[in-house]
C-alpha cells in the first residue's frame, strides 16, 4: 500500500484533473474503498467510471478490482486489534489516559448525539417500533452488548423483542422467524461481523425493514439499512467505544416510554411485583442498615 500511495502521490500533477479527482479521494477516504464498486466510488467523486478504472490502470494494476483488493486488505490490516492498540498508544504517547479518554468519550457523546441524521433517524425509528409485530434486535462479539441491553429495554416496556446474538437460540433459525410485518434492528461496527452481515442481507432479500447502529454510512449493514444512527467510536484501546450507543438507546427507550407512558408503567409495575416476589434482589437485613 505504501507503494500505490507513493505513486499517487509522484504522479498528482502530471494527469488530468479527473484523475486528480480520484487520487484526492483515495488518499483522503480510502477506508471507505472496501465498501463501493467503481459506479458508486465514480458517484461519490462526480467522475466516470472509465476514469477510475484508467487511473488505476495507470498506477500500473490491472483495473479496478486489483486497486480494491490491495486497498481493502490495508484497511483490513490496520482495522485489527493489534494495530488498532498500537495506534492508540501512539496517539495518547504520554498523556494520563485517563482523561485522555474521558475527553475522547465527551467529543463522541457530542458527535452521536448532535449529529441530524441521527435526530432524523431518531423520528423514523419511534414509529417503527410501535408498528412492528416483532422487533429482532442484531449484534454479534462486543456490538451483542448493546443489543441485548435494547432488547432487554425495549422487553420491559411490553415490546416483542428477539435478540440475534452468540448463544441466543440458534441465529439462522431465529432469523428466518422475521417478516415483512418486523423490524430488524443491527448494531455493527468495524471491523465488520460477517454473521451479522449475512442476517442483514438475509433481511433486505425479505423486504424486513431495518435500523442500523454503525460507525458509518458505508459500513456493509448502513448500505442496506432503510435508516441508520452514525455512531462515533474512537476509542484508545482495540475495540471501538460504544458509549454513544448505549447513549442512543437509552434516547429511544425514554422516548418510547414517552409515547405510551401508561403503558411503560404498568409492565414496570408487573415486573417489579415479580421480582419482589421471587427475591431476585439483595436486601439489607435491618442490623445492616443500622450499622451493626
Amino acid at each position: 500500500m505504501k507503494e500505490l500511495f507513493d505513486a499517487i502521490q509522484s504522479t498528482y500533477n502530471e494527469i488530468p484533473q479527473a484523475q486528480r479527482a480520484v487520487a484526492q479521494y483515495v488518499m483522503e477516504h480510502y477506508q471507505n474503498i472496501p465498501f463501493l464498486s467503481v459506479t458508486a466510488m465514480a458517484k461519490e467523486i462526480g467522475v466516470s467510471d472509465t476514469t477510475i478504472i484508467k487511473y488505476c490502470m495507470q498506477l500500473g494494476l490491472s483495473g479496478f478490482s486489483e486497486f480494491k483488493r490491495i486497498v481493502t486488505d490495508y484497511v483490513q490490516n490496520q482495522a485489527s486489534w493489534y494495530n488498532q492498540l498500537q495506534n492508540s498508544l501512539h496517539q495518547i504517547k504520554e498523556q494520563d489516559a485517563y482523561a485522555a479518554v474521558y475527553n475522547s468519550e465527551l467529543s463522541n457523546l457530542q458527535a452521536t448525539m448532535t449529529n441530524p441524521l441521527n435526530r432524523e433517524c431518531y423520528d423514523k425509528l419511534l414509529p417503527l417500533i410501535d408498528e412492528a409485530e416483532n422487533i429482532y434486535i442484531l449484534g454479534f462479539r462486543s456490538s451483542a452488548y448493546p443489543a441485548q441491553f435494547m432488547a432487554l429495554g425495549l422487553g420491559q416496556q411490553g415490546y416483542r423483542t428477539f435478540p440475534i446474538s452468540p448463544g441466543i437460540g440458534d441465529r439462522h433459525d431465529i432469523a428466518c422467524r422475521m417478516t415483512s410485518s418486523d423490524l430488524l434492528i443491527s448494531f455493527c461496527f468495524s471491523r465488520y461481523a460477517k454473521e451479522a452481515v449475512n442476517v442483514v442481507k438475509f433481511a433486505a432479500a425479505g423486504h424486513v425493514p431495518h435500523v442500523a447502529f454503525t460507525d458509518s454510512l458505508l459500513s456493509p449493514t448502513a448500505i442496506r439499512a432503510d435508516a441508520t444512527f452514525l455512531c462515533f467510536v474512537q476509542a484508545f484501546s482495540n475495540a471501538p467505544s460504544l458509549t454513544s450507543a448505549y447513549a442512543l438507546i437509552n434516547a429511544v427507550l425514554a422516548g418510547c416510554a414517552q409515547r405510551h407512558p401508561e403503558q411503560a408503567k404498568e409492565r414496570m409495575r408487573l415486573l417489579e411485583d415479580f421480582i419482589s416476589s421471587s427475591g431476585l434482589y439483595y436486601t439489607m437485613e435491618p442490623e445492616e442498615s443500622n450499622g451493626e
